[in-house]
């Protein structure tokens, strides 16, 4: 049902769209036709009876048709908000533009890594049953505010989360993407506009498809959008103060893309990446406290197999 409904919405979104771009030309053209001849029949109302009769005709079925394209196009529009208005504070509205698991619902988990620096939260992302933890980190900055580190879904939720961190330790800098992963980069534009005041800086190589566009058209606030630099000479002063950086990349090829950029943060000895070093813990991730059916699927030994929710299965299950 939920795929059904994240298509539903992609489909219904992008062909609402399409409709008012391309077909808004025929609705204004049918508007000024009905005006213009509605102007002449006032004009020619006291000598043109006959004229009337068929202009009314005529103006009545150019009516419908108008009323026709005004309520499918409005039809697609509903169909949209209903798909992507935000009901519950862990709602993404926007899921459909990656219709994958957990789809609508993005659940946040919270986690001070070191009381007053450095906080990481915690959404689950994949296909059907087969989902892991994406991340994105929060450093507090020397000289005051907030950088954040590979931005997730800007659900109510995490909003909240985050601008709690703003009210306490100063508004965001600098967004970071540091990869081309398109499991990063589709939440990332969308977070950015939350946050008017930040620069956004993206890893080299970034791309879409099937046509590359600029990074505006992908949803990154223009004039404030800005390549990672090369080296540390090239970086905004508040990155020299807290991080070491390199980058990987973009290594860029027919059958995909990666590019990533690290960034050691000096004063606690923490390494943010993305996937170029990967742990896979004994400990079951705690984002899938929330939901751990993912986890009893994956725990059994056959499909028919029904099994209890338990501290075991779960771990099993990971």
């Amino acid at each position: 049902m939920l795929r059904r409904r994240g298509l539903l919405t992609v489909s219904t979104f992008y062909g609402s769209l399409f409709y008012l771009i391309f077909g808004g030309a025929r609705i204004t053209n049918a508007f000024s036709t009905s005006k213009t001849a509605i102007t002449d029949f006032s004009r020619n109302y006291n000598c043109r009876g006959n004229l009337y009769a068929e202009s009314n005709v005529e103006s009545a079925s150019l009516s419908r048709r108008q009323v026709g394209e005004l309520a499918f196009g409005a039809t697609g529009l509903l169909v949209s908000f209903i798909g992507t208005r935000e009901t519950q504070p862990e709602e993404y509205g926007l899921y459909g533009v990656l219709p994958v698991g957990p789809y609508k619902r993005k659940k946040t988990i919270m986690d001070t890594i070191l009381p007053g620096k450095i906080w990481t939260f915690d959404q689950k992302f994949g296909i059907l049953n087969v989902q892991v933890p994406v991340r994105m980190t929060v450093v507090k900055l020397t000289g005051g505010g907030l950088f954040v580190y590979n931005p997730i879904a800007a659900t109510p939720e995490c909003l909240s989360m985050v601008r709690a961190l703003v009210a306490e330790h100063g508004p965001i800098k600098h967004i970071v993407l540091g990869t081309v992963a398109i499991e990063h980069k589709v939440y990332a534009g969308v977070f950015a506009q939350k946050f008017p005041s930040a620069k956004v800086w993206l890893q080299d190589g970034q791309y879409s498809f099937p046509s590359n566009l600029p990074d505006t058209f992908l949803g990154f606030p223009a004039g404030r959008t800005f390549t990672i630099p090369k080296d540390i000479d090239a970086a905004p002063q508040e990155w020299k103060e807290d991080f070491e950086f390199e980058t990987l990349g973009p290594l860029i090829s027919r059958d995909g893309a990666f590019g990533e950029t690290v960034f050691y943060h000096k004063k606690s000895n923490t390494l943010l990446v993305t996937d170029t070093v990967l742990e896979v813990t004994d400990e079951v991730p705690k984002i899938f406290e929330d939901d751990p059916k993912p986890l009893l699927y994956h725990a059994r030994d056959a499909m028919t197999d029904v099994l209890e929710d338990t501290p075991e299965v779960r771990a099993r299950g990971w």
